[in-house]
Formats: structure tokens, sequence, C-alpha cells
């Protein structure tokens, strides 16, 4: 049975005991004209009476108070029994609070830290974001640099097979020249032997050159056909004038050794110009031949020299290759520090707020029982339970003119959280009666709240209520014979008593 319940009842007896001491004050008051009219009229037996009455009156103010006091005594022991524990139970609650506070205070300190670590991860991951892109943009750079210079060294090839091809041809040409100019010279010398060879024998024969032929003149006399039948025998045949030359060689009879000089002089002349023209031909194809081999040898070592670069340019590429894999794993890691933090800090948001809410919660509940244990006076006709007071009115009015009732008494219409609060309002309501709680959803059609906006969350609904949609709004208490009794959504404007709580 809980606290107001024996409260009650002791308050109940010592009612009843005082009325019990009242109406024997009342039968003996009421019993002296009996005696006065039946015994003797005597001063002695007067004053015996009301000797009498008065120690009567003075047992019984007597009782009175040593049931008040016996009951206060009582009152007096189950309040500071109460108080001991309550401040037992304010020493354990503000313990816990305290080592709730100092746990949050450190988890609050190792949330700092890590957010500190994270913020200086964060720094290091962006500056190594940007180290990687500029690496990245100077990789790329190199890239193209590289492409164009391979794309050169290409052309470059191209260029040096294609003067490489025109080498080797211009070469065979020029060997070819150079076999045709010495076969030409073998030729012409063996010709020459040859020539002078026969140039000896035809004189020694009895012929004379003049330019380019050959002339016997007979010394015998014979007619035309026997004359070129020894000329065909000769291997020649009879002259033929085809120039005034001839026609003047031809008067005299031989010619001269000047003009065989002449002759020969010239043709040496023709075959020094030819041998010259050679020798120039060779001499131009020799410097070509060292102008390509030197232009050769340039572009070899330009070859190299791109091959070095090239290999360089790998390496290089290998190298950025090589660090934007490692910065990629370091970022991927990074992100996974980062996630794991994250995914930390939210935990430590999480308990944090949940930790709030118990430190909230305790200091509320710290506030109650501080209030609790604080005499608080209800003013005349309210009745108390715990640290409020409960006042149950008289008149019949509706829900809002019972809520402004209330107000106007610094209250507001009762509020029923707890199995406790359902029993007292029962209590306070009396046996089938009808009263308003300060329950409604007037705001917001099918959410009920108190009046203190909290939610309803403890119900004690009549079964198959609430069932009055917007007709019904507001909320009545049945009590009934039973501890608890029901609720009743109904139609605002109807009348009836209400309870006021403050």
């Amino acid at each position: 049975m809980n606290l107001y319940t024996e409260q009650s009842e002791e308050i109940y007896a010592n009612v009843d005991r005082k009325s019990c001491g009242q109406d024997t004050v009342n039968r003996i008051i009421d019993k002296q004209p009996e005696s006065q009219n039946t015994e003797p009229d005597s001063s002695g037996n007067r004053s015996s009476r009301v000797v009498a009455v008065c120690l009567g009156l003075l047992c019984v103010l007597l009782a009175g108070i040593i049931g008040q006091s016996v009951y206060y005594d009582g009152v007096s022991k189950s309040f500071l029994a109460y108080k001991t524990n309550s401040s037992a139970e304010i020493e354990e609650l503000q313990t816990s609070y305290n080592n709730l506070t100092k746990e949050r205070d450190q988890l609050q300190t190792s949330y700092n830290t890590l957010t500190k670590a994270r913020d200086q991860l964060q720094t290091s991951y962006n500056t190594l974001t940007k180290e990687r892109d500029q690496l990245q943009t100077s990789y790329n750079t190199l890239t193209k640099e590289r492409d164009q210079l391979q794309t050169s060294y290409n052309t470059i090839t191209k260029e040096r097979d294609q003067l490489q091809t025109s080498y080797n041809t211009l070469t065979k040409e020029r060997d070819q020249l150079q076999t045709s100019y010495n076969t030409i010279t073998k030729e012409r010398d063996k010709l020459q032997t040859e020539r002078d060879f026969l140039s000896g024998r035809l004189t020694n024969l009895g012929w004379q050159k003049f330019e380019s032929s050959w002339y016997f003149l007979s010394t015998e006399s014979k007619t035309w056909k026997e004359s070129r039948e020894d000329c065909l025998k000769r291997g020649a045949d009879l002259v033929i004038i085809n120039s005034d030359k001839e026609q003047v060689r031809g008067r005299g009879r031989g010619m001269s050794l000047t003009a065989e000089r002449d002759q020969l002089q010239t043709n040496y002349n023709t075959m020094k110009k030819e041998r010259d023209q050679l020798q120039t031909s060779n001499n131009t194809l020799t410097a070509e031949r060292d102008q390509l081999q030197t232009s050769y040898n340039t572009l070899i070592k330009e070859r190299e020299q791109l091959q070095t670069s090239y290999n360089t340019l790998t390496k290089e590429r290998d190298q950025l290759q090589t660090s934007n894999n490692t910065l990629i794993k370091e970022r991927d890691q990074l992100q996974t520090s980062n996630n794991t933090l994250t995914a930390e800090r939210d935990q430590l948001q999480t308990s944090n707020n949940t930790l709030t809410k118990e430190r909230d919660q305790l200091q509320k509940d710290t506030e109650c029982l501080k209030q609790s244990l604080v005499q608080k006076v209800c003013p005349q006709g309210w009745k108390k339970l715990g640290s409020s007071c409960y006042y149950v009115s008289t008149e019949y009015k509706s829900w809002e003119e019972s809520r402004q009732d209330c107000r106007n008494r610094e209250a507001d219409l009762v509020v029923i959280k707890s199995e406790d609060d359902q029993t007292f309002v029962n209590w306070l309501c009396g046996v089938k009666d009808y009263v308003w709680i300060g329950l409604t959803d007037s705001v917001t059609e099918g959410t009920w709240k108190w009046v203190d906006d909290t939610p309803l969350t403890t119900k004690y609904w009549k079964s198959g209520d609430p069932n009055g949609g917007r007709a019904e709004n507001c909320v009545y208490f049945y009590s009934w014979s039973s501890d608890t009794g029901a609720w009743w959504d109904y139609d605002c404007s109807y009348k009836y008593r209400w309870i006021c709580e403050k």
C-alpha cells in the first residue's frame, strides 16, 4: 500500500477517535440537567458535579492530545525514515551523476583529441592530395613531352632511314660510276695502247694518219677496181673525201708530223678533260659520302641521346607511377582512417548524447527528489500527494472552462503519468463519478497530449476508446470501485467536475 493511503487511513482513524471523544463530552453535558433534577439541591453536590465535569473534559482533552501526539509521532517517524531513504538515494544518484559526468568529460576529452588527430590527418591528406595532383600534372606534362620527343625521334629516324637509303643509293651509284670510270679508263688505256701499236704498225707499213683516219698511198698504178680490191685486202677502202681538209690533204703526198702531233694533243686534252670531270665527280661523290657519313653519325648520336632521354623518361614515369601508387595507397589508408575516425566520432557523439540525456534525466530526477523532500503546504481544500497538490471541484463546467478555473488557481488540469497517479485520482473522485483531466487531441487529431505538452505514454482507456474522432477531443475520468478507474474521450463542451494539479 502506498504512502498517501496509509496517511489517509491514519487521518480517518484519528478523526473517528476525535468524534468519539466529542460525543462523550456531549453526552455528559446533556445528562447534567437530569442529575440536577433528581439529586438534592446542595452546594456540595453542585461543586462535585462541576469538578466531575471538568475532570471529564480534561480527560477527553488529554485523550485527544495523546492521540494527536501518537499520530504525529508516527507520521514524523515515517517522514524521517522516508527522508533518510530519500537522502541515501539522492546521494547514490548524485554519486552516479558525478561518475557519469567524469566519464562524459573523459569521453569529451578523448573525442576532442580524436577530432584534432582527425583534423591533422585530414590536413595531411589534403596536402598529400595536392602533391599527388601536382605530381600527376608533372607526370602528364612529362608524358606529353616524352610523346612529342618520341614523335620527333620517330620522324628523325624515318628521315635518317630515308637519308641512309639515299646515301646507300648514291653510294651504289658512285660505286657503279667508279666501276664504269675504271672500266672506261681501262678500255681507254687498252684502246690507246692498241692505237699506238696499230699506229706504229701502220706507219711501218706506209700508212699515215690524218685526224682520226689512216691513209695509204700506193706506189703502184692499177685500175679503180683493182685499187679497191687492194684496199679491201688491206682492211680499208678507197678514200672518201668529205671535207676541204681531206681534199687539201689528198693533194699532198703525205701528212705532216705536226698535224699528227696536234691531233694527238687534242685527243690527249679531251681524255684529260674527261679524266678531270671523272675526278671532279669522284670528289663530289666522296664529299657527299662524307657528308652523308657525318649526317649518319649525327643521327646515330641523336638517336642515342633520344634513347637515353627515352630511358630517363621511362624511369621517371615508372618512379612517378610508383609514387602515384604509393599516394593512392596512402590516400586509401587515410580514407579508411578517416572513415574509422568518423565512425568513432559518431559513436562518441551518440554516447555523448546518451550521457547528456541520462545526465538531464538524473538532473530532473534529482530535482524531483529535492522537491519531494521540501515540505510543501497545500492550500485549504486541496489534497497532497508527493510534491503535488490536487483540487477536486464541486461545480460542473466544460473542459476549457475547467482548465481556465485551474489556471486561475495557479494550476492546471491533472496529468496522470503513473499507476499511483491513476489510483490517487480514482480515490479523489469517489465511486462512479466523472471529472475532466488534462488530456486532449484538439491540436492534432489523433495525437493525444497532456496540458504540459508531453506526449501520452501510460494509458488507461476504457475498452474501445478513444472512438469519438473529431467530435470528441477531450478526456474525462470515470471512477470505479476498482483501484484505477478508466478514461473516456468525449465532447469538450459537456460539463463535468474537474481536478486541478499544481
